[in-house]
């Protein structure tokens, strides 16, 4: 019988060789995968131990130090600063102290009988001038840029359409001696006063009775205010520059300190324009090539401002023609129309540049538009500015 001895002793199975051949790549693998582990720890060990370049951040720029003025507020800007009533430039010394009070209107006086005791015109931004009875005339004189001491006199009772023109400059403060209460819309200014929650010093009453005054003219004659009264009271009640709300609608007139170019308009060297028949409240202009300003006559005699008994002086003249109707009421007030548009005169540097004005609501700032150029707001000189409210009925006469 043939005996199983198996295989031939120096030969091995294939199973033995594949089991042989996979120790072996096993073997290579393993010192594949430490060589590699070597390798990686040695990268780590090298990048600790090599020499790190730092990042040098670069140093701050250090702002330029400005000189210590001893001003809360610098003034720093190459602009001038311009007084946003009447264009007219601030001095940084004057900065401070007329941001820290609020602009103010104050009514005026015109009465024939008073024009001794007239006081304050001239240290006005803007004046508006219109009739308010039987002819006689008052004044709306608007201050800001004019800080220095002096007194403004005699104050009058308000009619509504100054507060109309009052309420353009936003919620500035109104100083007067009293306010029609009338059961008639459109001369009731007490009503309008306090529909329109307007500023007023009234039941302050600030005022200061002048002995001298009352010893040779009437009592309505003599009240005056000071405006260094007027800005503590102001601070007292929290009316500071930053409480003012600025103008309604945002509209500054623009200004411009050339001269109008002659060959543009006709040149008109004086002006007379009267709001009735009677002569004494008939308003006087001169212009005077010395100092590019218009003179005030009353209408023969030098209108003076008794503070400091010099001539009226205006850089710009604005005559708007304007509405008005007599009420017929017990005081034979006035009423105008403020709301609309008409014609008006621009004059400035001796030229009188026709014009149209335009007031879209009772707060809406009223506008100087170019009869030329359709559009165009007409550019005022900068300084006092007179506001004249003619009656589109009455004359004005140019030379």
């Amino acid at each position: 019988m043939i005996d199983d001895i198996g295989a031939y002793p120096q030969e091995k199975s294939t199973v033995q060789v594949r089991k042989s051949k996979t120790k072996t790549l096993t073997k290579v693998f393993a010192l594949f995968a430490y060589a590699l582990l070597f390798l990686d720890i040695g990268i780590v060990i090298g990048f600790q131990l090599a020499p790190r370049k730092v990042a040098v951040e670069p140093e701050p720029e250090i702002a330029e130090q400005l000189p210590d003025t001893g001003e809360e507020f610098p003034y720093l800007s190459d602009e001038p600063i311009r007084s946003p009533l009447n264009g007219e430039i601030i001095e940084e010394g004057d900065y401070e102290k007329n941001i820290h009070n609020i602009p103010h209107a104050v009514i005026i006086s015109n009465n024939e009988s008073a024009r001794d005791e007239q006081y304050g015109l001239n240290y006005a931004d803007i004046v508006y001038e219109a009739e308010t009875e039987s002819g006689i005339t008052r004044f709306m004189a608007i201050y800001w840029t004019n800080q220095d001491s002096y007194i403004i006199k005699p104050v009058r009772s308000v009619r509504k359409y100054f507060l109309e023109w009052a309420n353009e400059y936003g919620n500035i403060p109104v100083t007067f001696s009293g306010f029609a209460q009338t059961i008639n819309p459109e001369t009731d200014s007490w009503g309008y006063y306090k529909t329109n929650s307007i500023r007023t010093t009234y039941y302050d009453w600030p005022f200061t009775w002048d002995e001298d005054c009352l010893k040779t003219h009437p009592s309505m004659h003599c009240k005056s205010v000071a405006p260094a009264t007027l800005y503590t009271l102001f601070d007292q009640k929290g009316w500071s520059f930053e409480s003012w709300e600025g103008f309604l609608n945002k509209n500054e007139w623009k200004f411009d300190d050339a001269k109008t170019n002659p060959k543009s308009y006709k040149q008109a060297s004086e002006v007379t324009y009267s709001f009735t028949s009677y002569n004494d409240w008939s308003s006087h202009w001169v212009y005077s090539k010395k100092d590019n300003s218009y003179r005030k006559y009353d209408p023969d005699n030098s209108h003076l401002d008794m503070n400091n008994k010099k001539v009226i002086k205006a850089k710009t003249l604005i005559l708007q023609r304007i509405e008005r109707k007599y009420t017929g009421d017990d005081k034979g007030r006035v009423v105008y129309h403020t709301v609309g548009e008409g014609d008006a005169y621009i004059l400035r540097d001796g030229l009188k540049i026709p014009a149209t004005w335009k007031k879209e609501c009772s707060q809406c700032r009223t506008r100087w538009l170019s009869r030329e150029t359709v559009g165009q707001e007409i550019s005022l000189s900068p300084g006092l500015i007179w506001v004249a409210a003619i009656p589109s009925d009455k004359e004005i006469t140019f030379k």
